[in-house]
């Protein structure tokens, strides 16, 4: 066969590889080496027709005939280097692709496949140099500027990975891969906005893309869009329904989102695909728990604990739900066994802490709530229980800077008012407008009010924004203009949420602003409220036994018409029922009692005239709620049971409060025990009617 027939036939082999036609090509190759052996360019491509057609074996076996020939055959190391790249041998295809850069020094395809090889040695500084002298000898090799901006990424230098990302999709637009990873950079630089642009288009390339559709929801995630991230996750598993991971951080986010029925599914769903995963074990637990499921949760927490004993979220988890059932001693036993496993778990501590403080060891539960803000110092709910033990305990400086931290808490500041004016720190208002907001309970708002004349003789204007149940009762208050929540409000400079105004003045024990009353009735109301009591001699006694029932701590606070009303029962006294809500448990007890309590309920639109109620009466008996708050505001005797450890402002072992000095507390010596102190007003107020009859 002559030279001329067998470059025709070597040269009809290339045409049929390039056409994707590898069998034809290496069936022409053969016929070439069956009469000129050592015939290189057939002999290497026949290798490479090989290892297309996965004859990986045959393949090395044609190279090494090519390197006896010609050791330096630059075509032959390039595909020995890709071959080597395929079986993970980065090694020997660095090696290979070196070599071949001897012969062909300028090839720019070339630079960019040791780049590559380089990268996946994690070589990063080389693979950078390769790509950019690829580059340097094509500018226009797009793939080598997209590897470029990889390793740049890998070596933490976003901007200029961002650079490299932007030049790709400068030159192809709808290049899938530059905006998938030019939306993980954005997200690595927290830019989430434009990482969901990057992502979004990204699956204009390519819809139907899991992987990116899990990008784009983590990124809506971050955003805190949970709604968006919901659906883009969604429609990842739609496209794998076995996608564990896609499963797993939906169930998170449909949990954070509040929708527990749909998390549950999905956390038993990924649990079924995955039966040794002890977290979405763990996390079902507090679904459940949530969910009010409790014997559900506590299978799903000892389930995962037979998965993993040292599990501590799970202890922590099963804590909870044993709080929920009012189990103090295997609640604080549990969260014992969750600080153990993991000594460093700081919400393992926080949540010990309030086991604890609820189990009636506030020492204890001091020690490991400074022990939980030791090792997370940026967790709000932790710092906001902190600031609760040490208040509680008369570290006012301390407590009230901690306190901070419950605008944070998204469970606890959830319906509160925001603005984005700047916070007030204290300074001269100088004529400027101060909105103070009410935030969570009538009675603390009633409590923090005591503050304004001191806000007031810093200058200016003050907006005080409360309650609608309070407004016509604060619309009393001098020196201020009081807004319903849900009115419009007038333009202002500044704002700050009522309970900051103790950090403002730097309250302590020996500086609490006591002066009662400062809050005053209605004169004419008041006077209707005497004119009806006038006739009656006994004692008039106000009563109140239940505060709001969505309170977290309403079940440790709050008492049954027939646990109190018994108690009261007793010549020379007169019940008058303050309660706005009975509960419907309530009614038969009440009926039953007849004239032995007159009910003022229906008499009592808002807090205006609850205040006109409570100045006629000679004693209010509460609970702790904000009818307590209110007779103490109007300086009015009041007598409150107090739980033993619930709020901070009642401090520890005081029968008194400084903060109203009419107000005497009866508090339970033992959580949860309630016969004692009950026992102990029921004494005190038939010595207060021998007194008042005598």
């Amino acid at each position: 066969m002559s030279h001329a027939a067998v470059d025709r036939i070597v040269l009809q082999a290339a045409e049929h590889f390039a056409a994707g036609r590898p069998d034809e090509a290496d069936a022409l190759c053969a016929e070439v080496l069956k009469t000129e052996p050592d015939h290189v360019p057939a002999l290497h491509l026949a290798a490479v027709a090989a290892f297309v057609t996965d004859r990986a074996a045959d393949g090395a076996v044609l190279l090494n005939r090519v390197f006896n020939i010609d050791p330096d055959h630059a075509p032959a190391l390039v595909t020995l280097g890709d071959a080597l790249a395929v079986k993970g041998q980065h090694e020997g295809a660095v090696a290979a692709f070196q070599r071949a850069l001897c012969r062909r020094p300028n090839d720019a395809g070339l630079h960019n496949k040791l780049g590559v090889a380089l990268g996946e040695l994690a070589r990063f500084d080389e693979a950078e140099a390769a790509y950019r002298r690829a580059l340097g000898l094509d500018a226009q090799l797009t793939r080598a500027c997209f590897n470029l901006a990889v390793v740049l990424a890998e070596q933490g230098r976003l901007a200029e990975a961002e650079d490299a990302y932007r030049a790709v999709i400068a030159r192809e637009l709808t290049y899938r891969g530059a905006w998938l990873n030019l939306g993980n950079v954005l997200a690595d630089q927290n830019r989430l906005s434009e990482a969901v642009v990057a992502y979004r288009c990204a699956l204009d390339a390519d819809p139907d893309d899991p992987g990116l559709l899990c990008n784009l929801g983590a990124a809506l995630y971050r955003k805190g869009l949970l709604e968006d991230a919901i659906v883009q996750y969604r429609r990842a598993i739609a496209l794998v329904p076995d996608n564990l991971a896609a499963l797993r951080l939906l169930g998170l986010i449909l949990h954070e989102a509040g929708r527990l029925d749909e998390a549950a599914e999905i956390y038993r769903r990924t649990f079924a695909l995955d039966p040794a995963d002890h977290v979405i074990a763990t996390n079902l637990g507090a679904c459940l728990s949530e969910l009010g499921a409790l014997d559900d949760a506590i299978a799903a927490c000892e389930h995962a604990l037979l998965l993993r004993p040292d599990h501590a979220p799970a202890w922590t988890n099963l804590g909870i739900v044993f709080e929920k059932q009012e189990r103090v001693e295997h609640a604080v036993a549990a969260h014992r066994c969750a600080v153990a496993a993991d000594p460093a778990y700081a919400k393992g501590h926080a949540n010990l802490a309030v086991a604890l403080r609820n189990a009636g060891e506030i020492d204890e539960a001091l020690v490991v709530s400074h022990r939980a803000v030791a090792l997370d110092p940026e967790q709000p709910l932790a710092q906001y229980n902190h600031a609760h033990f040490l208040l509680m305990n008369g570290d006012f400086a301390n407590g009230f800077e901690a306190y901070r931290w419950r605008r944070r808490c998204k469970t606890l500041s959830d319906g509160d008012p925001t603005f984005s004016e700047p916070e007030w720190r204290g300074e001269v208002l100088e004529g400027r407008t101060l909105l103070l907001f009410a935030e969570y309970g009538l009675g603390d708002a009633l409590h923090f009010v005591r503050y304004l004349p001191m806000v007031a003789a810093r200058g200016g204007t003050i907006i005080l924004q409360v309650q609608p149940a309070l407004a016509s009762l604060l619309r009393r208050l001098p020196d201020v203009t009081v807004i319903a929540r849900g009115e419009p409000l007038p333009p202002f400079d500044l704002q700050l949420p009522l309970m900051s105004l103790p950090r403002i003045f730097d309250t302590t024990l020996d500086s609490i602003p006591a002066d009662v009353p400062y809050l005053h009735p209605d004169p004419a109301k008041l006077s209707r409220w005497r004119a009806v009591l006038a006739d009656v001699t006994a004692l008039k006694v106000g009563v109140v036994w239940a505060g709001n029932a969505r309170h977290k701590g309403d079940r440790q606070r709050s008492l049954s018409a027939a646990a109190m009303l018994p108690h009261l029962l007793m010549p020379g006294v007169q019940l008058y029922s303050l309660q706005k809500e009975p509960r419907p448990e309530d009614a038969p007890v009440l009926a039953a009692l007849g004239d032995e309590i007159i009910d003022l309920g229906p008499a009592l639109g808002d807090f205006s005239d609850t205040a006109a109620a409570v100045a006629a009466l000679d004693l209010v008996l509460a609970v702790d709620t904000s009818v307590a708050h209110l007779a103490g505001a109007l300086g009015r005797p009041v007598w409150m049971l107090t739980p033993y450890a619930l709020d901070w402002r009642w401090l520890r072992d005081r029968e008194d409060s400084p903060w109203y000095p009419t107000m005497r507390l009866f508090r339970q010596r033992r959580p949860h025990e309630w016969d004692d102190p009950l026992l102990r007003l029921s004494a005190a107020l038939a010595v207060l009617a021998a007194k008042a009859a005598g």
